[in-house]
């Protein structure tokens, strides 16, 4: 991978990673075996398309989160039917959102419209226009407790006997961090393994060591043809320990994964990768202690002068104030005091800005 591709992949990690790894067929292969295993081989993977920007209205592109992709469906003996489309919803958020039911039908109703919209454009006849079906997947990473979703039945308040007018549409979800290790590996991908550690990354170090290793030996075993797709998913791997484990555990983390490694260059390309992402974070922590210094510096400069104004113009009864100024941490709100002491002969005017 390249330098610029790597610290793109560690700058951008806490939002991006996922949708990245996803891109790759192979691990949306993955991640179907996880949620619809009874649809994951009906998938013709050679011939996905992950749907680009022109594809969807112009708010619709600012969802980070999600991820669009068209494929063929195949049917049992091979056969093509028509193209389905594959929708992903990536939550990161820690809190629950009843209201994923509706946020996905609404999804929903946007990739269909610019289907409209192209048939519009390509002047497609009436009898002719089919909508593909949208397999729709929440995909949640956070740790609060969210056993089901909520159907649109239950976020309507309408008599059971008119229950028939309420739009239905079924939902692939997967709970990361509720789901067991058994479910995530039950079909052997790799893909799945890299689940686990995420399923895992806030536990203690041991058990922590214990799942980076196990899932380090099982991508040992993806072959010479899947080189590339190894090489992403172990960048997101060392990507993941430094972004969610504390320092003093990246270098024996990043050992443990080498020693897994028969092979000499991709043990070489693993180092040089751990080695990227600890120049890159120290780096950053010194840019962040610097800007911090200047941040603490120009408050301590705020407040001296906030000080002196106070003194010169309402005297020993101005320096009463000080203790409540000295607690101010917003450098806005420190100028405007200052201003404001300037202009304001009222010492009870100014303190109702501190």
């Amino acid at each position: 991978m390249p330098f610029d591709k790597r610290i793109e992949l560690i700058r951008e990690f806490p939002d991006r990673s996922i949708k990245w790894l996803l891109e790759t067929p192979d691990n949306l292969h993955g991640l179907l075996l996880v949620v619809a295993d009874n649809l994951a081989d009906m998938i013709d993977y050679k011939r996905i398309k992950l749907l680009d920007r022109t594809f969807i209205s112009d708010d619709f592109r600012k969802l980070e989160a999600d991820i669009v992709f068209k494929a063929p469906f195949l049917y049992e003996d091979c056969s093509v039917t028509n193209e389905v489309i594959i929708y992903i919803l990536i939550e990161h958020q820690s809190s629950v959102d009843n209201e994923i039911a509706f946020r996905v039908l609404s999804y929903m109703i946007r990739i269909w419209e610019s289907q409209r919209k192209e048939w519009s454009n390509s002047n497609i006849s009436i009898d002719q226009r089919r909508f593909n079906t949208i397999l729709p997947i929440v995909f949640y990473t956070g740790s609060q407790q969210w056993s089901e979703l909520k159907g649109m039945r239950q976020l309507v308040d309408i008599p059971p006997m008119l229950e028939g007018l309420i739009p239905q549409h079924e939902i692939y979800f997967l709970n990361l961090k509720a789901s067991s290790t058994d479910r995530l590996v039950k079909k052997d991908n790799p893909f799945g393994w890299i689940l686990t550690v995420m399923n895992k990354e806030n536990s203690d170090s041991k058990e922590f060591e214990k799942v980076v290793c196990e899932v380090s030996e099982h991508l040992q075993g993806m072959s010479e043809s899947e080189l590339e797709n190894w090489t992403k998913l172990m960048h997101f791997l060392l990507a993941l320990i430094y972004h969610r484990r504390d320092r003093e555990e990246h270098e024996r983390l990043l050992k443990i994964i080498e020693e897994t490694i028969p092979e000499k260059t991709r043990k070489e390309d693993v180092k040089e990768m751990g080695q990227t992402m600890a120049q890159y974070l120290i780096e950053q922590g010194e840019k962040k202690g610097k800007i911090e210094g200047k941040i603490e510096g120009k408050k301590e400069g705020l407040v001296e002068a906030v000080s002196l104004g106070l003194e010169l113009k309402f005297g020993p009864d101005g320096l009463i104030l000080m203790e409540k100024v000295q607690k101010v941490e917003s450098l806005e709100r420190l100028e405007l005091i200052k201003e404001a002491i300037k202009i304001n002969n009222n010492l009870s005017d100014i303190e109702k800005l501190i």
